[in-house]
């Protein structure tokens, strides 16, 4: 974790998210957040990595991982155990807090599959939130070669 950290602190500044706020996403979301996902959020806040744009994960920040992830549960049924990372033109990151793949981007068309895990589009994934974040570190670094 420690060499993802410089990694991405020489691009940009470490704009972590503290114990008590990640403490109050689980809360309020009622799930516990894997291990990779707290540490990264130590020095990472979520915004723009690898082009693609993250929601932000303090609740004080807009859009944020706990409003998009309630806002999805209210409309289109999402399954608790999962957490909205993201939500790139015509698809969705989502993170499974308590199976494997940790990580996984699907068509926003089969958004409203979750629960039955019925899609009708294939994935990529992750199995862990690390893994996700190094592929989009690297390439983050690659475009600013």
């Amino acid at each position: 974790m420690d060499q993802l950290k410089r990694r991405y602190t020489t691009h940009y500044p470490g704009e972590g998210t503290t114990e008590k706020q990640l403490d109050e996403i689980e809360k309020a979301l009622g799930i516990r957040l894997p291990k990779s996902f707290r540490e990264i959020s130590a020095f990472y806040s979520g915004g723009l990595l690898g082009g693609i744009s993250h929601f932000a994960i303090p609740d004080d920040w807009e859009p944020n991982i706990k409003q998009e992830t309630l806002r999805l549960r209210e409309s289109i049924g999402l399954p608790s155990r999962f957490i909205v990372l993201g939500e790139p033109p015509e698809s969705l990151i989502v993170m499974d807090t308590s199976g494997n793949p940790e990580v996984i981007w699907t068509d926003a068309a089969d958004a409203a599959n979750w629960a039955d895990r019925a899609l009708a589009s294939p994935v990529d994934a992750w199995e862990t939130y690390g893994a996700f974040f190094e592929v989009l570190l690297a390439e983050e670094e690659e475009e600013r070669k």
